[in-house]
């Protein structure tokens, strides 16, 4: 899988908080041109509302160890 965690942060970067998961999936349609694995990783988020980077980070990287060759990474 193609996976620029560049693009992620700078998007998490931009984000105002705080943001619903539901507004994640919005943004990262539009943001994210639908990057099928984007949509993946954020589709895996608990519906919360997030109030800032580290809370939505902390969450990303706990979900991206089920996603293959794109686990582990570091936000």
């Amino acid at each position: 899988m193609n996976f620029d965690i560049t693009q992620v942060d700078q998007m998490i970067n931009k984000i105002p908080f705080p943001v619903s998961t539901s507004n994640l999936k919005q943004m990262a349609q539009q943001f994210g041109g639908g990057n099928p694995q984007i949509t993946a990783v954020i589709d895996r988020l608990p519906e919360k509302t997030y109030n800032s980077s580290d809370e939505l980070k902390s969450d990303l990287q706990k979900n991206m160890g089920n996603l293959g060759n794109m686990g582990g990474f570091k936000l």
